[in-house]
């Protein structure tokens, strides 16, 4: 895979770099697109199970409980490595260590 732009995966808009974000009682680097996918940063690389429930948290507003009983089959996520410098998908034939980027979007939004 070529690096490209960082583009939503649902919609194919270009998106800006990832932002901190306060909302409620949570915290968590990342946007939202306009077809309502959010996206959320994981700069280690090794957190994406952290990243993944702060993305599901952030489309149910905040509501933790909600994010927790959500089944399989009603949201879709993808996720990508993620160069913030150049903003931009990375390069996934590189054995280097990368930052991740989460998308998730609710099905029925779709």
């Amino acid at each position: 895979m070529r690096r490209r732009a960082l583009q939503c995966p649902f919609c194919d808009n270009l998106l800006a770099r990832p932002v901190d974000i306060e909302f409620k009682s949570m915290e968590l680097t990342g946007g939202i697109c306009t077809c309502g996918a959010v996206y959320a940063f994981d700069r280690s690389g090794h957190n994406l199970g952290e990243t993944f429930m702060d993305a599901l948290t952030f489309l149910c507003r905040g509501d933790v409980d909600k994010a927790l009983t959500l089944n399989p089959d009603e949201y879709e996520t993808e996720d990508f490595d993620y160069d913030l410098h150049a903003n931009s998908l990375g390069d996934t034939r590189r054995k280097s260590k990368s930052s991740k980027i989460l998308f998730a979007r609710l099905k029925n939004q779709a």
